[in-house]
C-alpha cells in the first residue's frame, strides 16, 4: 500500500478533497490499488493524510461518483472492478500521469476513429448555417498557424468539437470531452513535430466541403482520411523514432 496516496496532502482550501481524490485515483489507475483491495480504515487514512474527516469523506464521495470505490456495511470500502470506472469523465482523464500519456493518447485516437467519421456523416445531414459558419471560422484561424500558433491549435480543437456539435445527436455530445482530451494531447505535439498545420489543412477543408454539400459518404470518408493520416503521423512516426 506504499504510494503517494498515503502522504500528507498540503492544505489548499476548497480544492483539498479533489486533490485527495486525484491522488487516490492515480494510485488506482497505476495499479497500486487493485480491484478488490480494501482501503485503510478511516482513522488510518485520517492519520496518514492529516486532513479532517469531512475533507476525507468528500474525497471518497468523489471517487465513489466516478465508480472507483464502493463502501459496504461491515466490509469497508474497496476498489471496484475496472468496468465500473467512469473513464470518459474529464476529471478521471486528468488523473492519468505522463507515464501513461502515450497509451492514453493512442486509445483516445481509437475512439476518435470510431466517432468523428460518424459525426461528420451526421453533420452533413443536420448542420445548420451557424454550425457551418463556426467550422469555417475555425478553419480560417487554423490557416494562420504561423502568425499565432496558440490560436491555431485552439481552433483545430474547436473545429473537431464543432463537427460533434453539428451532428446534433444528444448521445454524441458527451463524447466531446473524450475528443477534447485526445486533441489536447495530440494537436500541440503534431503541430510542433510537423511545423504547423499546412499538411492537414486541406483534409480539414475537405470535411467542411462535404458537409456543405450534404454528402454523408464523402464527409465520412474525408474524416476517416484525416484521422488515419493523423494517427500515422503521431504513432507511426513514434514507432519509427524508437527503432
Amino acid at each position: 500500500m506504499a504510494s503517494d496516496m498515503m502522504e500528507p496532502v498540503p492544505a489548499s482550501g476548497r480544492g483539498l478533497p479533489a486533490q485527495i481524490a486525484a491522488r487516490m485515483g492515480r494510485s488506482i489507475l497505476r495499479g497500486e490499488l487493485r480491484p478488490g483491495d480494501k482501503l485503510p480504515k478511516e482513522t488510518d487514512l485520517l492519520d496518514q493524510l492529516q486532513v479532517s474527516r469531512t475533507t476525507l469523506r468528500e474525497a471518497l464521495t468523489i471517487l465513489t461518483s466516478k465508480g472507483f470505490i464502493e463502501a459496504k456495511q461491515r466490509i469497508g470500502t474497496s476498489v471496484r472492478a475496472q468496468e465500473f470506472w467512469n473513464t470518459l469523465d474529464p476529471t478521471v482523464m486528468s488523473w492519468h500521469g505522463e507515464q501513461n500519456e502515450k497509451a492514453l493518447a493512442e486509445e483516445l485516437f481509437e475512439i476518435r476513429s470510431a466517432i468523428e467519421p460518424l459525426a461528420a456523416g451526421l453533420a452533413s445531414r443536420r448542420a445548420t448555417e451557424s454550425d457551418l459558419a463556426q467550422l469555417r471560422a475555425a478553419l480560417a484561424t487554423m490557416a494562420q498557424d504561423h502568425s499565432n500558433p496558440k490560436l491555431a491549435i485552439e481552433a483545430d480543437i474547436t473545429f473537431h468539437l464543432g463537427i460533434i456539435q453539428a451532428a446534433h445527436n444528444r448521445f454524441l455530445t458527451p463524447v466531446g470531452s473524450v475528443i477534447r482530451a485526445a486533441l489536447t494531447i495530440s494537436v500541440p505535439k503534431t503541430f510542433t513535430r510537423f511545423g504547423g498545420m499546412g499538411h492537414a489543412l486541406g483534409m480539414h477543408e475537405a470535411i467542411v466541403k462535404a458537409i456543405e454539400q450534404r454528402d454523408p459518404v464523402k464527409a465520412t470518408k474525408a474524416a476517416e482520411k484525416l484521422i488515419s493520416d493523423t494517427y500515422e503521423r503521431n504513432f507511426g512516426q513514434m514507432a519509427k523514432d524508437q527503432t
